[in-house]
């Protein structure tokens, strides 16, 4: 992401801003409830390709699509350059055997590396391998937003860029199939937005060929909203998105609103997004909580990785008036940053409270939330305890009333030195297959099988012996971050 207007820009990715959230895990937890024993095994994988085993980048911010109508396809990204050329395109990670392998395509439609990149797959009438809808940031002065398509991820072409423009920040696609096309929907923030009302939502409802940009903020702002914009689509044809909407500014700390908006129809009609009003001021964008404050700070605060903007929706894919967002902000006194998530069950129209059991928790980062077909609710956050990085995916099937908690990684915090910012992302992601979740994670990958109490599995040489990377003829290679992919079985 990147600065506010009227402040100091970061063009690269190598300085884009952050997701973060936070407590102790475990605060919160409701009287006479218990959490559930973890699950005996979860498959871990390093995305890096043998063949570059000796490459030592910060590939950091991960992502990942799944194509549903085949789910051994899949497709994973991070901040990793070409390992080619300076000039050929940004690869993307491809596996089509459910994860236990990947190999790098040089397909994104931006020089070398990217500065922002989500992506979605559809299922693809006549595309074994789904159709792919990208959108990606290039790292020049402009910040270009493309967003694209491509017909097989397997193949070596180039993604046709269906839409473009610039001043814009921090894309975020999800699409859902429909029989004549696909319906593409891009959460960003975008600052030519008039009035700072700048929580947009791209839509295309004929497979990328063409987009409308819909403002979904309705209220005065401080010059612009938070970077976050994030879409959740149920196959209803429901449309939620939930935004930061910035009151205030000054200069380190954000006074925001958690806003989500909501619409019934896919966003076909005329007027989109309006379907859900604030009951204070009868105004489009339920008003989950108000005026919370957000420190902002590029200066790295929690082991390494700054914070800002940690923002996640998820909606029950078999009961679209069941809803999650999670946030983080200042929370409880004496914590830097404090993850929240709060649930309805009437399609936003009403939300819990409080947090639910087992949400609020400080000192973490990297929230995403999502929802299996029977109903199970996922988050996936890391979290700074002890000097390391400790990475949870948390299940429950009673709205984290118990829940059954699985560490994936608990890595150093201080190794390796960053090189750039974001260190492990503003994001990473968590989604539903069938009977698991999936999701990438980023992390030192030092070959410690302490690191790792689910196991793991490397694709590049490794010596988990003496705890060494090396280049595949034996010579060590300085540790590094790299993206991980990870599935879960669901709770029954």
């Amino acid at each position: 992401m990147r600065a506010l207007a009227g402040y100091p820009t970061r063009v690269l990715a190598l300085t884009l801003l952050t997701l973060m959230v936070g407590t102790v895990f475990g605060r919160g937890q409701s009287p006479g409830k218990r959490a559930v024993a973890a699950p005996a095994h979860a498959k871990v994988v390093d995305l890096i390709p043998a063949s570059l085993s000796g490459e030592t980048n910060q590939d950091s911010e991960p992502f990942l699509a799944v194509q549903t109508a085949n789910p051994q396809v899949m497709v994973a990204s991070a901040f990793t350059p070409n390992p080619i050329s300076n000039t050929g395109n940004a690869p993307l990670y491809v596996s089509e055997d459910a994860g236990n392998t990947w190999v790098l395509n040089a397909i994104t439609p931006v020089p070398r590396m990217t500065c922002d990149i989500t992506h979605a797959i559809s299922i693809g009438e006549n595309h074994p391998r789904g159709d792919l809808h990208a959108g990606t940031l290039a790292c020049a002065a402009s910040v270009t937003l493309d967003e694209s398509e491509s017909d097989d991820v397997s193949s070596s072409a180039v993604m046709n860029v269906q839409s473009s423009r610039t001043n814009v920040d921090q894309p975020f696609v999800r699409a859902l199939a429909f029989s004549n096309a696909d319906h593409i929907y891009v959460g960003l923030n975008d600052l030519g937005q008039s009035s700072g009302r700048t929580a947009t939502v791209d839509v295309s409802l004929d497979g990328g060929a063409s987009y409308k940009s819909y403002s979904i903020e309705s209220r005065k702002t401080m010059g612009q909203d938070g970077p976050s914009v994030r879409p959740a689509i149920a196959p209803d044809n429901t449309v939620y998105a939930a935004f930061f909407g910035w009151r205030k500014f000054n200069g380190s700390m954000a006074t925001s609103d958690v806003v989500v908006v909501r619409d019934d129809a896919g966003a076909t009609g005329s007027h989109p997004f309006q379907a859900l009003k604030d009951p204070s001021d009868k105004l489009p964008g339920r008003l989950v909580v108000k005026r919370v404050s957000i420190p902002w700070s590029n200066a790295p605060t929690l082991g390494q990785e700054r914070i800002g903007s940690t923002l996640s929706i998820a909606v029950d894919p078999n009961n679209s008036s069941t809803v999650y967002v999670g946030w983080a902000d200042r929370g409880r006194k004496g914590d830097i940053y404090t993850l929240h998530v709060r649930r309805s069950t009437d399609r936003g129209v009403t939300w819990s409270k409080s947090d639910l059991p087992h949400t609020t928790i400080s000192n973490a980062t990297n929230i995403a939330l999502a929802v299996a077909n029977n109903g199970t609710g996922g988050l996936l956050y890391q979290q700074l305890s002890g000097g390391r990085w400790v990475t949870h995916v948390v299940q429950s099937r009673d709205a984290f009333a118990t829940i059954q908690d699985t560490i994936l990684a608990t890595v150093p915090a201080d190794r390796p030195v960053g090189q750039f910012l974001p260190y492990l992302g503003d994001y990473d992601y968590l989604l539903s297959v069938g009977n698991e979740f999936r999701g990438v994670f980023c992390a030192n990958n030092t070959p410690d099988r302490a690191n790792f109490p689910q196991g793991v599995t490397y694709q590049r040489a490794a010596d988990f012996n003496t705890r060494t990377l090396t280049d595949g003829s034996g010579n060590p290679v300085a540790i590094s971050i790299d993206p991980f992919y990870f599935s879960v079985a669901v709770m029954p």
